[in-house]
């Protein structure tokens, strides 16, 4: 089972993911795209275009997905995150890797805070409105892509290890 964690940056997906992996005694896979910023120069902020980033984000997380071996796991953001930030930037990007995902058989769910707890949590270059719109869309995307979406959780009205296990006891009744 692959559980997919999507939504806006700052919305807590990261605590969540590592709290859920943990609850569950899972692997987690935290959001690739972050790391790779980190180490990459990147020109302007989360919304500029940005083709050759995108392009080798699918190839990572294409190749991750290769070299799993099975087994449950916690993805964070994956391909309906990675579809919605490339179809608002780089639309010729996502439509080119589009046919060589295959994400029918994970489950999203969508994880949520208010607007003024994403803004404070903001660290990445970008306009939150861009963010907000990217979060929305990668439900958007997990739907396309066939993917079951469970009910959104929303991270600022508990902790993260309060969420995981709530959200583990809805994981286990599937």
């Amino acid at each position: 089972m692959t559980v997919v964690l999507i939504g806006a940056h700052g919305a807590g997906k990261t605590s969540l993911g590592r709290a859920l992996a943990q609850e569950l005694g899972w692997t987690f896979h935290p959001e690739l795209g972050e790391e790779m910023a980190l180490s990459m120069r990147l020109r302007g902020d989360a919304s500029t275009p940005q083709e050759d980033f995108d392009r080798l984000l699918f190839e990572r997380e294409l190749d991750r997905d290769a070299a799993w071996t099975g087994g449950p796991r916690i993805v964070e953001t994956w391909h309906p995150g990675n579809l919605a930030y490339a179809a608002a930037r780089s639309p010729a990007v996502a439509h080119d890797f589009l046919s060589d995902i295959r994400a029918s058989s994970a489950i999203a769910v969508p994880v949520r805070a208010p607007r003024s707890t994403l803004a404070r949590r903001q660290h990445e270059p970008g306009d939150l409105s861009f963010f907000l719109q990217v979060g929305a869309a990668a439900v958007t995307w997990a739907q396309r892509l066939g993917m079951q979406v469970l009910p959104h959780v929303w991270t600022h009205s508990a902790t993260p290890q309060g969420l995981a296990r709530h959200l583990a006891q809805r994981l286990r009744s599937l």
